[in-house]
C-alpha cells in the first residue's frame, strides 16, 4: 500500500466514531501530561533551587516529546504506517533532515548554554546588535526583553557562536513603568507615596527610585517610574504591583479633587 492509498484511508478513518474518541483522548491526557509535567518542573525547582533557565528548557523538551509521542500515535489511529511512508517518501525524508539540522544545532546549542551556566534567566546580554534581559532559554530559541519591552527571540547557535556582553547584575532587576498622572498631581508627592508603599515590599531595594517627566498628554504628564527588586522571580508581578498602586494613587487623587470642588461650590 502507498502513502497516497493510506492518507486516503486515515481520511476514512477519521470520520469513524470511535477513533475520534480516541484522537479526542491522546490529545486531552498529552495536555494533561504536559501540564503534570510544569508543575512536577515546579516543585523540583523549588526543592532542589533549580534556575529558571534549566527548568524552561527542560519543559520545552517535556512538551515536544509529549506532542511528538501523542502525533504518532494519532497517525497509528487512522491507520498510519509511519515507516513505509518516511521510506516511500525518500528525497522529501532527506530534505526534511537536512532542514532539521538547524533544529537539531539550536538545541544542542541551548544545552550547552544552560551547562556553561553564564548565560541565565534574569541576566542582562548584549549579542548580535541587540541587548535585553533573558527571560526564556528555550528549546530552540533565547528570549530576552529590550528596554522598549520589546520581545526578541535569538536562536541558540547565535549564543554559542558569537561573542556576547554580560551586564552587571544590579540592572538585571530593574523595572521600568510608564504611566500618566492626573491633571494637577503634583510628581514629587507622587513619588514619595508611592515610595512609601513600594517600600513596604521585601523584594523591593529601598532608596533606589527614578522618576521623570516624558511627555504631557491631554490626560495628564506622562512619566516613567523605576524600581529595582532583589530577585527576578518577582519582576513580572512587581510590574503588576506598581501600576495597581500607581492606579490606587491616581484614583485617590481624583476623588479628592471631586470633594474639593463640590466644598467650594457649595461655600
Amino acid at each position: 500500500m502507498d502513502y497516497v492509498s493510506q492518507i486516503l484511508g486515515a481520511i476514512f478513518n477519521l470520520f469513524n466514531l470511535k477513533n475520534i474518541i480516541y484522537i479526542l483522548l491522546i490529545i486531552i491526557g498529552g495536555l494533561i501530561i504536559i501540564r503534570l509535567g510544569d508543575k512536577t518542573l515546579s516543585k523540583l525547582e523549588q526543592k532542589f533551587d533549580l534556575n529558571l533557565t534549566a527548568h524552561y528548557l527542560f519543559k520545552d523538551i517535556w512538551k515536544y516529546t509529549v506532542i511528538i509521542v501523542a502525533f504518532a500515535w494519532i497517525l497509528h489511529v487512522l491507520g498510519i504506517n509511519l515507516e513505509s511512508i518516511i521510506i516511500s517518501l525518500g528525497v522529501v525524508g532527506i530534505v526534511i533532515g537536512l532542514a532539521s539540522q538547524d533544529i537539531v544545532s539550536n538545541f544542542i546549542s541551548g544545552i550547552f548554554v544552560i551547562s556553561d551556566k553564564k548565560i541565565q534567566i534574569g541576566q542582562v546580554i548584549e549579542v548580535d546588535g541587540f541587548k535585553g534581559t533573558i527571560k526564556k532559554v528555550g528549546f530552540r530559541n533565547t528570549t530576552m526583553i529590550n528596554q522598549d519591552n520589546y520581545e526578541i527571540r535569538i536562536p541558540n547557535s547565535v549564543l554559542s557562536k558569537n561573542i556576547y556582553k554580560l551586564y552587571k547584575p544590579t540592572e538585571d532587576y530593574r523595572l521600568r513603568i510608564n504611566a500618566v498622572l492626573p491633571h494637577g498631581m503634583s510628581i514629587d508627592q507622587f513619588k514619595e507615596d508611592l515610595d512609601k508603599i513600594m517600600y513596604s515590599y521585601d523584594w523591593v531595594v529601598k532608596n533606589k527610585t527614578t522618576i521623570f517627566s516624558k511627555d504631557y498628554t491631554e490626560w495628564g504628564p506622562k512619566v516613567e517610574v523605576s524600581y529595582w527588586i532583589t530577585e527576578y522571580k518577582y519582576i513580572d508581578c512587581g510590574k503588576v504591583t506598581i501600576l495597581e498602586n500607581i492606579n490606587r494613587l491616581s484614583d485617590e487623587y481624583r476623588k479628592n479633587s471631586r470633594r474639593k470642588i463640590k466644598v467650594n461650590v457649595k461655600k
